[in-house]
């Protein structure tokens, strides 16, 4: 378990709810440790769609802030970029991974990390069991898998650091959110 400093949060309430689907998060991670690899890959579904979920709540957070916090603005984004995301309808997941990967918010054009949230966004959208669209794998036991809940785990990780780390607020003024505790070990640490 970490913690991230949670002052890049425009919404008070939001901010709190995510730290209510952490604490559910933890408690499943909790479970998860004390059981046997078959059910530990039972609880990769839950828990790869509370991380998703949060997911899309950071970046609906962020284009909440761009669109609506004009006199504040948001540091390190470009007027011209605020310009165009508050002439957009931006209010899904899918779109708010599209803005992101445009405007290149996580400085990952390079990598493949976009690839790997939208991975997880259509991963989060198999919580309905008929898999309409065909996303992965037909057995769910082959879908949540504890390397997708890796891969999740990761994700949210990059996307709350990077949104600390270029995206804050001043702590002194905005921090009104509890901080943020993730429930797994960390995969990214200062020193790499």
């Amino acid at each position: 378990m970490f913690t991230i400093q949670s002052h890049f949060m425009g919404s008070f309430k939001l901010g709190d709810n995510i730290n209510h689907n952490l604490r559910i998060l933890t408690l499943l991670y909790q479970f998860q440790s004390q059981v046997g690899i078959g059910e530990k890959q039972v609880l990769c579904k839950p828990i790869v769609v509370f991380i998703a979920s949060i997911c899309e709540a950071v970046l609906a957070d962020l284009h909440m802030r761009i669109r609506l916090y004009t006199l504040e603005g948001v540091k390190n984004v470009a007027l011209d970029v605020m310009d165009h995301i508050r002439s957009k309808k931006i209010d899904e997941f899918g779109k708010y991974i599209a803005s992101a990967r445009k405007h290149d918010f996580f400085d990952a054009g390079d990598t493949s990390f976009y690839e790997a949230l939208d991975r997880l966004r259509k991963l989060r959208n198999r919580i309905h069991i008929q898999n309409d669209k065909r996303h992965f794998e037909p057995d769910e036991h082959n879908a949540f898998t504890l390397s997708r809940q890796e891969l999740a785990e990761r994700v949210l990780e990059k996307v709350m650091k990077t949104m600390l780390a270029k995206y804050s607020r001043d702590r002194e003024r905005y921090a009104c959110v509890a901080d943020f505790q993730l429930p797994w070990d960390e995969h990214f640490t200062e020193t790499q």
